[in-house]
């Protein structure tokens, strides 16, 4: 298979690992956060932060992050230099490795854990494919790059959606 196929199913997956989320995370945390708060009392500050994500607020950031991965793949396939794409599929990949490890904290479903699975075989096979491209210190490197820059823009959207959607 050509490598432009493993870039593009990269939004592919994406979409449908955010579709679960932008469905699934509101309704789960209004009827699990009295649970959350008794299991985790350290991290209060942030499950008060879910219970303010809106299904709205969620596709809000969800889109952004769409957005950015679409483009990223766009440019890698145009261009043929896959550094962008790579950092994108790396931070996903982090993403769904969080999903697993907040599932098994949590012992059973939590959103997006099903589509996380189903993401994962994509993911080693994208994976796979990179290795012919980047030596392993590129793959490490590039992953600190995607993981680094997904986490700053998660943290940045999250503070815009709270200035856009004021609850009055």
């Amino acid at each position: 298979m050509k490598t432009s196929i493993v870039n593009i199913l990269l939004p592919c997956f994406f979409f449908i690992h955010e579709m679960e989320e932008i469905l699934m995370v509101p309704s789960w945390v209004k009827a699990n956060s009295s649970v959350m708060y008794r299991r985790f009392p350290k991290f209060r500050y942030v499950i008060q932060k879910m219970e303010r994500m809106t299904t709205w607020r969620f596709a809000a950031i969800a889109a952004e992050e769409f957005v950015i991965v679409s483009i990223c793949t766009f440019i890698s396939v145009q261009t043929g230099k896959l550094i962008v794409w790579y950092c994108c599929l790396a931070a996903f990949s982090i993403h769904l490795l969080i999903h697993v490890v907040q599932f098994l904290f949590w012992g059973k479903y939590i959103p997006a854990i099903v589509t996380s699975l189903f993401c994962f075989p994509y993911c080693v096979w994208a994976f796979s494919e990179a290795c012919k491209y980047f030596t392993l210190y590129d793959q490490l490197l590039y992953s600190l790059v995607g993981f680094a820059f997904g986490g700053i823009n998660l943290f940045m959207m999250h503070m815009i959606v709270d200035r856009i959607f004021i609850k009055h």
